[in-house]
């Protein structure tokens, strides 16, 4: 009787062992799928971490005063090369002419740029108003007369 009860378990499980695995596998699948989404967003958030690391070292050596005195400065060579290359270059006069209303067009573009900057600036200064009870400084150096002493 035995028998026959795991002969017909055994035919039941085998007819029906698609369904089942499917009911086992259910549960592994969505695990499956939270252990991909949780990967996923490990490797997101350390590409993030990675990307703004990266962004700060750049902005750090873009900020950096002395960086940027030299790349100023580089510039500014190279312009003062090429300008030099031009005067040194054989040109023909109306190559001439038209590279000096270029240089001239540039310089008053620089000295536009430099006034404007430089009045935005005496704008936004904010000035502040000496306090009372500071003394000026001759009120606080005691000024001997010596024209009454005898150098001698």
């Amino acid at each position: 009787m035995a028998d026959d009860q795991s002969e017909e378990f055994k035919k039941f499980i085998l007819d029906n062992r698609e369904i089942i695995e499917r009911i086992l596998n259910e549960g592994k699948e969505e695990e499956r799928e939270k252990d991909v989404r949780e990967e996923f967003e490990e490797r997101i958030t350390a590409a993030k971490a990675k990307a703004k690391g990266a962004g700060d070292a750049v902005f750090d050596i873009i900020g950096n005063d002395d960086v940027q005195k030299h790349l100023i400065t580089g510039c500014l060579e190279f312009i003062h090369f090429f300008e030099a290359v031009i005067k040194a270059a054989p040109l023909s006069p109306e190559a001439r002419e038209a590279v000096e209303r270029m240089e001239q067009t540039r310089d008053s573009a620089i000295r536009n740029v430099v006034a404007v900057g430089a009045k935005d600036k005496m704008d936004n200064m904010k000035a502040e108003e000496p306090k009372a009870e500071s003394k000026s400084a001759s009120e606080r150096i005691e000024i001997r007369d010596l024209s009454s002493e005898n150098p001698e």
